[in-house]
């Protein structure tokens, strides 16, 4: 058989194939017109999505970025409830985390419940950072944020644990240095012995809220009064 007849067998052959294959497929063409028509929709509905998915990320970044640029603390909260769930909301809370972090520590030596109460809401935002899971920069920093707020509240063992946590999960983090040093500092004696001597001291008393004016011989009603020496606070770092 030469090749030209063989050719005109095959191409015979096809053609019977194709012929038989659409007679199967014709009592079915609407529902693989309609079938196919989904898909197509879905591809499109798809693609809708992801650019407003990309579009809300951006707008997102842009009211973090904007917030953190002017310092403005509420439209860091603007961004956290207009935009959950995205990595930009998780900054917005992790920054307002750290300045009531800030703020609070500083106020345990002025007034302590406001102070305790500022530590108390760090804690929850870093915790809420967490929750979301997030980007393993982010995390470290939310978890370190979260073990310094316990250690300011005198919680130094879940302060320890948190540290310990920095040090396992991120140990080329910029926070695993100093999260060592804070599982080294808590693990002694001498600075078990400093928290609980500041915890057993009563800060002076905030100012009057009555504007009432205060002289350098007025006494604070719940000043600290003690005879004991006063125990060296722990190295800083260490």
């Amino acid at each position: 058989m030469d090749s030209a007849r063989r050719d005109k067998l095959l191409e015979n052959d096809l053609a019977g194939s194709t012929l038989q294959l659409v007679d199967r497929i014709r009592p079915h063409a609407r529902t693989i017109l309609a079938a196919l028509g989904i898909v197509f929709v879905s591809l499109a509905a798809w693609t809708l999505i992801s650019s407003q998915l990309e579009a809300a990320k951006a707008r997102s970044w842009e009211t973090c970025l904007a917030a953190m640029d002017r310092g403005n603390a509420q439209r860091l909260e603007d961004t956290i409830r207009q935009h959950p769930d995205t990595t930009a909301a998780g900054w917005a809370q992790l920054i307002l985390a750290d300045a009531a972090l800030a703020q609070g520590s500083n106020l345990l030596f002025a007034d302590r419940p406001k102070g305790i109460a500022l530590l108390d809401e760090a804690g929850a935002r870093y915790r809420q950072v967490l929750s979301s899971r997030p980007a393993a920069l982010l995390a470290e920093r939310a978890v370190f944020g979260l073990a310094k707020a316990n250690e300011a509240r005198g919680d130094l063992e879940e302060a320890r644990r948190g540290y310990e946590v920095v040090v396992a999960d991120h140990p080329g983090g910029a926070s695993a240095g100093l999260a060592r040093d804070r599982v080294a500092a808590l693990s002694r004696e001498a600075t078990r012995q400093w928290y609980d001597w500041f915890a057993a001291q009563k800060p002076p008393a905030p100012p009057p809220a009555d504007g009432a004016a205060v002289t350098p011989d007025t006494k604070p009603v719940d000043a600290a009064t003690t005879d004991a020496a006063e125990p060296a606070p722990p190295a800083a770092g260490g």
